[in-house]
């Protein structure tokens, strides 16, 4: 009972609500443009390697101008910010199309759209997930964020989905046609999303954003618990989330199926990640926040390393669901356990300094999309995933609130 009661709560927010719609529509946009962009390129180049730079490229962004954009949501309204990130996704979506349709397309023009992706990303965490927290309070934030992170997997199901279908029916043209038309849809929301959600400090609006930053790492550096929650968060971009990059190569060159079943394949994952943050929703207060996100990232490099294995369609579909399962208590505890162990003053600079440790993915995409070259795909996605384990289980060991009783 407390448990919808909490929900009816949330979706009688529509500040709350609004702010979500915008995190589905980007949501699908995002993982349909990575689908649709990785076999693209591979049925155009042949390149494993090719296939992961357009992931690299999202990533770009988030080293660049992650931790500015979280400083910045310390001082001043994030509205504005996702606004001109949206328009902008909007219109290069819409420009791709029109090029695929009038058959002026090339690897370097999807590259292109890769990159503007990647900075629309980058205000979802310290801006958009910011927002979600500040507008539900300290005492609605874990299921907020569980909520947020289950839609966010579950667009994961939805993007690939609709993004295999539509390439194997219109092609690459229209997929960016509905990822311009979901742009669209995340500018018309936030329109009526009011400009006073944040709790920003009027005193450091003169403050500078590199001090911001030095002061984000240094207060990590000296607390030990949030830097374990950080460490996890690069072992996951360098090892683990990089397993992705994969799925089209090894569904085009070994498994040797459709785009429409490669999307089908990626949807599964996605499903079997949106299926646990449901779980995980419902029942936020009965889990230990950390001990979901260590060991939901523990089982993930498991499950990605079994992946590597499979050689039909059928059971790969099965580690794809155990895999996005495994992914449900990261992704969900992640924000989570920020929101929650960060003082209010230092929230923003918190998830600027975690959108740098997802750009270290720059590194992980490059890894497997040489070993993809190197020693093709199954065979990438077995090796990053043993090497991801080694670091991980060390860092387990050292964190002493990760075994701790009672704390969550």
């Amino acid at each position: 009972m407390e448990t919808s009661s909490g929900l009816r709560e949330l979706f009688a927010n529509f500040q709350f609500v609004r702010i979500w719609l915008v995190g589905i529509f980007s949501g699908i946009a995002r993982w349909l443009e990575m689908l649709v962009a990785g076999v693209y390129a591979f049925d155009t180049t042949g390149s494993p390697f090719l296939v992961a730079l357009l992931v690299i490229l999202r990533m770009i962004p988030l080293v660049a101008f992650g931790s500015i954009v979280g400083t910045f949501a310390d001082r001043l309204s994030p509205k504005v910010f996702i606004c001109v990130t949206m328009f902008g996704a909007m219109l290069v979506s819409g420009t791709v199309f029109v090029l695929f349709l009038t058959d002026h397309h090339s690897y370097w023009l999807v590259a292109f759209a890769s990159f503007v992706s990647g900075l629309v990303w980058t205000t979802d965490m310290p801006l958009r997930r910011r927002m979600l927290g500040d507008v539900v309070g300290i005492a609605r934030v874990a299921q907020a964020m569980s909520l947020d992170a289950a839609t966010n997997n579950a667009t994961r199901m939805l993007g690939p989905l609709f993004g295999g279908l539509l390439y194997q029916w219109q092609g690459a043209s229209g997929a960016y046609m509905l990822s311009a038309l979901l742009y669209a849809g995340c500018v018309i929301v936030l329109v009526y999303v009011s400009t006073k959600l944040v709790n920003v400090s009027p005193d450091r609006l003169a403050s500078r954003a590199l001090d911001d930053l030095r002061a984000g790492f240094a207060y990590i550096w000296h607390d030990r618990d949030v830097l374990r929650i950080m460490l996890v968060t690069i072992i996951f971009n360098l090892w683990g989330f990089p397993f992705l990059a994969m799925i089209p190569v090894v569904g085009r060159d070994e498994l040797d199926v459709s785009a429409s079943v490669i999307g089908g394949l990626t949807a599964l994952e996605g499903g079997g990640a949106f299926l646990g943050s449901l779980i995980i929703a419902t029942r936020a207060r009965i889990f230990s926040y950390r001990r979901l996100y260590y060991f939901g990232m523990l089982g993930y490099l498991f499950a990605a390393f079994t992946a590597g294995w499979m050689t039909d369609v059928f059971p790969m579909a099965v580690v794809l669901v155990v895999v996005g399962l495994c992914a449900s208590g990261f992704s969900t505890m992640q924000s989570t356990l920020i929101y929650t162990v960060a003082p209010p003053e230092m929230r923003g600079r918190m998830f600027g300094v975690l959108v740098i440790c997802i750009g270290s993915g720059l590194v992980g995409f490059t890894n497997i999309g040489l070993m993809g070259e190197w020693f093709g795909g199954s065979a990438a996605m077995r090796i990053v995933a043993a090497e991801g384990l080694i670091p991980l289980v060390l860092v387990g060991f050292a964190w002493q609130k990760l075994w701790a009783r009672g704390n969550s």
